[in-house]
Parts: C-alpha cells; structure tokens; sequence
C-alpha cells in the first residue's frame, strides 16, 4: 500500500521527487563534508600542536603620576615587554593591535601599536608609551592612589589586545583575538632607592 502510494505520488508530480531527490543528495553531501572537515581539523591539530603565545615585561617606568584634587591624573608611562610565540610550524599575524593602561581598573591610557607578523618561534619587543590626563570616576580610585602614594608604588595594569591570523604552511586563517594582562607595582615618581625592574609573566587568553 506504502510503496504504491509513493509510485502513485510521483507519477502525479514528478517534480516533487526530483527535488527531494536533490535535497536529499546536497544534504547527504554536505554531512560528509562537515565529517571530512573535523577530521582534518583534527588532525591538523596532532600535527601542529598549537601553544599559547607567551607575553612578559621586561622594564616599566613611571615618570610622572599625580592625581589633582578633581581626580585627573596626570601620567607618563613606558613599558617594554616581549611577546613570543612558542610554535614550531605555526606563524601569527597580529593586526589591529592596541595597548591599554589601567590604574583601579579604568582606563587612563591608550597606545595602538602597528600590526605584526611573528615567525615560528620568534620574539618581538613591544614598547607601548603612555602620556596625558585623564579624569578617573568615583572616589576610590583617589583613596587607593593616597594610600599607595604613601607606600611608595603604584598598581598599574597593561593590556594589550591583538586580532590574529593564523599561517600554516602557504595558508592563512583567521585566529582568535588576543588578550594579554600584565599587573605591574611601580615605584612612585620620585622615591627614593627604588628597587630594580624584576621581569613580570602576563596572562594570556583568546
């Protein structure tokens, strides 16, 4: 009875098989690309191994920090640090790449820096520089600024951020965005016998 009706079906409209005919064939198509596609991926990741990139600061200095009694806060900020990427057979691009400083986690400075390519285990030095006013927003920021001015360092925060693009071989993909943190403690401008610079590890995350 099934079978017949079916017949039946088609011989009233042939179209109507012809098309599910053919989405039944794309859709069978496109499950075995999408299977092909995993499994390459997969392998390409046994093959190349992917590590995270690794960011540390080498020097930062602050030459000026002062906060005004209407919370501006006049600075000037150098950082040098080191960002390398620790794969054997992967190269990255960064575009589009910005550095960020923080102090009780707003923004103070900004610092776009120009897009680079970075070889399979290479390093590249960053030197983002910092200088201006900005107005910081509530009253805790100039309480905390008081009370680290007294001890002598500030907390200070650099981030940079990064759009990659992945290169394997002759093939160039899109990446994850990079985030990259670095909580620094800087002696106050001005104190007297500072300690020295010990290199500082960042964290990093996509």
């Amino acid at each position: 009875m099934g079978a017949a009706s079916r017949c039946t079906s088609c011989l009233c409209c042939p179209f109507k098989c012809l098309a599910c005919g053919l989405f039944s064939c794309l859709c069978s198509i496109l499950v075995s690309l999408l299977v092909i596609a995993g499994v390459l991926a997969l392998v390409l990741y046994f093959i190349f191994r992917p590590h995270m990139i690794a960011a540390t600061v080498d020097s930062a200095s602050l030459a000026t920090f002062t906060l005004s009694p209407t919370s501006a806060l006049t600075y000037n900020l150098t950082v040098a640090m080191t960002v390398r990427n620790p794969n054997k057979r992967v190269g990255l691009y960064y575009d589009g790449v910005e550095a960020l400083a923080l102090y009780e986690g707003q923004r103070f400075g900004f610092a776009p820096l120009d897009p680079f390519y970075q070889g399979t285990e290479e390093s590249r030095q960053l030197a983002p520089a910092f200088g201006g006013q900005q107005v910081l927003d509530g009253d805790v920021a100039p309480a905390n600024f008081r009370s680290q001015q007294s001890a002598g360092a500030f907390d200070v925060e650099v981030k940079l951020n990064a759009k990659l693009r992945v290169k394997v071989w002759a093939f160039k993909v899109r990446g994850p965005r990079a985030r990259i943190s670095c909580p620094l403690s800087l002696p106050a401008p001005g104190a007297a016998s500072p300690p020295a610079f010990k290199p500082v590890d960042c964290k990093v995350w996509f």
